[in-house]
């Protein structure tokens, strides 16, 4: 009996010695998703394809500031200094360089997308392409968007963008294109 109380005992200390304890749950940027992934891509894809047309098409200008809050703004970081425009400004950019160009067509695409969510804020980095089809000359144009999105009553709308295009000496990366 004595020598079974002391196994007992030998045993209940070893077991003590051994047990799990309680581990935080930590997120790890290998397992997590974002919870609103799908409707984040489709505001990007949506703004995308807002000023996207074919020949012939007449875009819908006005139809531009659906995928944007009134007070989004563009950034375009493809010359030495950042243009910075409002929604109606860059609507009105656009639209000038679409029909003093006399341009045919356009297209703005992306080829790589990733989004990042915290809440109801959001921020797509997207490698796009875009292709304008003018009287005067055609040009295609590379670069990365980054988009930030906050999450509204109606749905996820883009708040501001930012962008850089590729030049010589500035090529875009290859983690720009999920590699």
């Amino acid at each position: 009996m004595k020598r079974l109380l002391i196994y007992s005992l030998c045993l209940v200390a070893l077991s003590a010695c051994h047990s799990k304890t309680a581990q935080p749950k930590v997120d790890s940027a290998a397992v997590y998703t974002v919870p609103d992934d799908g409707a984040i891509t489709k505001a990007v894809h949506d703004a995308y394809a807002s000023i996207t047309f074919k020949k012939g098409e007449q875009l819908n200008y006005d139809s531009i500031k659906t995928h944007f809050i009134p007070q989004a703004q563009f950034i375009n970081y493809g010359s030495d200094t950042a243009q910075i425009t409002t929604v109606s400004q860059f609507v009105y950019l656009f639209r000038s360089f679409v029909e003093a160009d006399t341009v045919y067509a356009y297209s703005e695409k992306e080829l790589y997308g990733k989004n990042e969510q915290f809440g109801r804020i959001a921020e797509r980095i997207s490698t796009y392409k875009a292709v304008t089809n003018a009287k005067k000359e055609n040009a295609t144009e590379t670069g990365v968007n980054s988009f930030q999105l906050i999450k509204t009553p109606t749905g996820w709308k883009v708040s501001s963008i930012i962008w850089d295009v590729e030049r010589p000496g500035l090529k875009v990366p290859g983690y720009y294109w999920g590699k």
